[in-house]
């Protein structure tokens, strides 16, 4: 989901936009896009863990699964890069500099995992990553998530919460929920889903608050909305309708256009 959230840093009307609400001098564009990315990145590392274990049944057991995505992960990502090692319901997964789905690229670091078949026999990942790189940004996560599926169609259901540095360098963490839903046979994917942070000062605490719903298939563009709270109250939403351009507005009763990375 890295490229579904913009650069919003390429609108430098945008960031002074934000700006002129003071309260949120710490805040900014640049720190909205990189809490978006990461937890897309995020999203994305789960999606392609969890899509390695083919179709589950309700005879599926928790170590069969568990083998059944470390015998299948290595093929998602270009070659030799990425390591995936089954102990009982336990995966261990090594990347080394690797590219795989999703637009993931310099993915460096362990993941672990342990996974388990629910009451409805559904299968559900618990997954740990420290110092995980992904696209430029360095991430700590903890993650539960639940599979579920409809023929082609594949949902994962996440709550997580995690720390890191975005791929600008802004410090970042989130504790929150998504949905993400794919079909394997198609290059489409949709990531919906809120998450917040909470900032404690000498006199208040203060929130941040993220919220997006958005669809992209292959390189297209995507189509959706995104709308983040700032620190001093302001927000913004941008929408995008599927071309090059995305527009966007503020509470500040400002407007513009964000020109997008992608192919209408």
């Amino acid at each position: 989901m890295k490229k579904l959230v913009v650069l919003l840093l390429s609108s430098s009307s945008l960031v002074a936009c934000m700006r002129k609400d003071t309260s949120d001098s710490p805040d900014s564009a640049a720190a909205a896009a990189d809490s978006q990315e990461a937890v897309g990145d995020e999203a994305d590392i789960m999606t392609a863990s969890v899509d390695a274990s083919g179709t589950v049944t309700a005879s599926v057991d928790a170590a069969s699964a568990a083998s059944t995505i470390a015998a299948n992960l290595a093929a998602k990502w270009t070659g030799a890069c990425a390591v995936a090692t089954a102990s009982g319901a336990n995966v261990t997964v090594t990347y080394n500099d690797c590219t795989g789905p999703y637009g993931l690229v310099h993915v460096t670091g362990e993941l672990d995992l342990t996974i388990s078949i629910n009451a409805q026999g559904a299968l559900a990942v618990h997954a740990t990553a420290n110092d995980l790189e992904v696209n430029a940004a360095t991430l700590d996560f903890t993650a539960d998530g639940t599979l579920s599926e409809s023929g082609t169609m594949k949902t994962l259901s996440v709550t997580a919460n995690g720390t890191g540095t975005g791929p600008r360098g802004n410090a970042i963490d989130h504790n929150g929920a998504y949905t993400v839903t794919w079909d394997p046979t198609s290059a489409c994917r949709s990531i919906s889903g809120s998450w917040s942070t909470d900032l404690t000062s000498p006199v208040a605490t203060a929130e941040r608050a993220n919220t997006v719903d958005l669809m992209r298939c292959g390189a297209a563009c995507p189509t959706g909305t995104m709308a983040h709270k700032f620190l001093g109250g302001s927000t913004l939403s941008v929408t995008f309708d599927g071309t090059a351009t995305a527009a966007w507005s503020s509470s500040l009763n400002l407007s513009g256009t964000i020109a997008l990375d992608c192919t209408p």
